[in-house]
């Protein structure tokens, strides 16, 4: 079934599949016959109307005795309308049970069940003291010979309502756990976006962002492509920090982020790497594409000033730029990059600094 049960706008012997032929197969399983009509009124006349209200009494006794039960029922004006709802089902026992509206009550009466959170314990027991019950004024109130059809036909009616009831039951708490199985995972699916996404600038975080990068140098070696990372970090952020507060810092991260993603091309990957540091990945870059996109990074962070309330404020980003070897692992890799940031922020700041790895250590193709 699609969507909920109570929001359904078809009945519910068509929202459980209850056609007519099924209905009659059902009542035939459990041999339920035409005839049956007659004991349906019998049993109705002589047993459960003439003593509905004791049988009613006696069954919440054996309910209350019960610990679970008991504190399910609650208190005595729970209990008083629960015994009118049970008064009332048990009026309608048997009557006319081959109709479609004598089916829709007794799903109607699982599903009631489930809504409210009846333990399935409780119910299967309920049926089955209520069974006995009637039976027990059967034995009392029938003559000898009308003894074995009434309780034949008494199991036979508890036994079509009880799987009409129970069926309800079920679907009703399935729907309830696919419910909960989707908020589950919805909430795995956002848990899963925290870890991937940095929270205050929403670039990836620095987890996901050396997850990618190990992807991506896998998938370089593989392809023979060429593969370039940058380092970059916001020139002088602790004097932002320090002068303008840390709101206005977390603004110039979150503008510098969104500057970054404006400044990268489709493919290219940026993350936090950690503070004011950030991580970019050039998937098919080589030396001269990388510097190329590095540079349009640098120049577009700083081609207008962070506003912040009536403050303007100057942003700049040094860079280091390094291009996969064939001897590079990540850690290789991201270290040369490092290296080539250190150089650029030691050497006036706001530039970029590529580094060969044959370098190590050498300023290579700086920027200004």
């Amino acid at each position: 079934m699609n969507g909920s049960i109570l929001q359904s706008s078809e009945s519910l012997c068509e929202a459980f599949g209850l056609t007519v032929t099924r209905r009659h197969q059902r009542l035939a399983l459990l041999s339920l016959a035409r005839g049956d009509h007659q004991l349906a009124l019998r049993l109705q006349d002589e047993v459960i109307a003439p003593n509905v209200t004791e049988i009613v009494d006696l069954f919440y006794d054996r309910l209350m005795a019960d610990p679970e039960s008991s504190q399910f029922i609650g208190g005595e004006h729970h209990l008083s309308h629960l015994k009118e709802t049970q008064t009332g089902y048990l009026l309608t026992l048997g009557k006319a049970f081959d109709t479609e509206a004598y089916f829709e009550s007794r799903l109607r009466a699982g599903l009631a069940h489930a809504w409210v959170g009846l333990p399935l314990t409780t119910y299967h027991c309920g049926y089955h003291i209520l069974q006995s019950l009637i039976l027990s004024f059967i034995r009392k109130m029938v003559t000898e010979d009308a003894f074995e059809p009434l309780l034949l036909f008494l199991l036979k009616i508890i036994s079509l309502d009880m799987s009409l009831a129970i069926e309800a039951y079920h679907s009703a708490q399935v729907e309830e756990l696919m419910r909960s199985l989707e908020k589950m995972k919805h909430r795995q699916q956002l848990l899963q976006e925290r870890v991937r996404i940095d929270s205050l600038t929403s670039v990836f975080s620095r987890s996901q962002i050396l997850e990618s990068l190990t992807r991506c140098i896998t998938e370089a070696r593989a392809h023979g492509h060429s593969l370039s990372i940058v380092m970059l970090d916001i020139d002088h952020f602790k004097r932002i920090n320090d002068r303008c507060g840390h709101q206005v810092g977390d603004l110039v991260l979150r503008q510098v982020a969104r500057r970054f993603m404006m400044a990268v091309r489709d493919a290219d990957m940026v993350g936090r790497f950690g503070g004011e540091e950030f991580l970019a990945i050039l998937p098919g870059a080589d030396k001269a594409r990388a510097l190329q996109i590095a540079e349009r990074i640098r120049t577009h962070t700083a081609s207008s000033p962070v506003k912040s309330d009536q403050q303007l404020i100057d942003v700049s980003v040094s860079g280091g730029v390094a291009t996969l070897s064939q001897i590079d692992d990540l850690e290789a890799l991201v270290a040369r990059a490092d290296r080539a940031l250190y150089q650029a922020k030691n050497t006036g700041r706001n530039k970029v600094i590529y580094l060969d790895s044959e370098e190590e250590g050498l300023a290579g193709g700086a920027l200004e």
